[in-house]
């Protein structure tokens, strides 16, 4: 008798070419926006300007980025997803509402904490002037805020990876390979 056991289903579909490049060009720059955050101060100081500015300008695109997504994703229904019971379903469903969240708001409080610190946005072409006089104390607390919800997002984003691949691995199931920039 044969085995029963295959390779995941594609049956279902994978998400579009657009859906999948706006993804994966997200994860790439969050995680680099982060390791910029990160190593700012294990650099030299010299390039601390470049990295800060590089930083900011890179938060700008993620905030574009995420509100192209957005409405890519409400013009564009994803594909069907193979069964799986309601908690997982609720779970899959809290965890894409969070990222979306902190991939707002972590920019968002980025932008109002260079606004407290009397910072513009140098862009290259063009920069942005300050549009405020520097607050110390709180820019601090908003600093805070946007290193805690940066945390936030790499975290949930790395738990969001795992799913995929417990998805992959021990379900056996089509939902890693439905994002996976592979042609369909």
């Amino acid at each position: 008798m044969p085995s029963t056991a295959s390779a995941p289903s594609i049956a279902t579909g994978g998400y579009d070419s657009v859906a999948r490049m706006l993804h994966w060009l997200m994860a790439f720059l969050i995680l680099a926006v982060f390791m910029l955050g990160l190593l700012v101060d294990a650099l030299p100081k010299a390039w601390e300007h470049g990295i800060v500015e590089t930083h900011k300008v890179l938060g700008v695109g993620i905030l574009l980025l995420v509100v192209v997504r957005f409405a890519w994703r409400l013009m564009h229904r994803p594909p069907a997803s193979e069964p799986v019971s309601p908690l997982l379903d609720r779970a899959a469903w809290l965890g894409h509402s969070g990222l979306y969240a902190l991939m707002l708001a972590v920019p968002v409080i980025g932008l109002v904490y260079t606004a407290l610190r009397g910072q513009g946005i140098d862009f290259g072409l063009f920069s942005i002037p300050p549009i405020m006089a520097r607050n110390r104390e709180l820019g601090r607390t908003v600093r805070e805020i946007h290193e805690l919800t940066a945390y936030a997002l790499i975290g949930l984003a790395g738990i969001h990876a795992l799913a995929a691949l417990w998805h992959h691995f021990i379900r056996k199931d089509a939902t890693l390979l439905r994002m996976l920039p592979v042609a369909r």
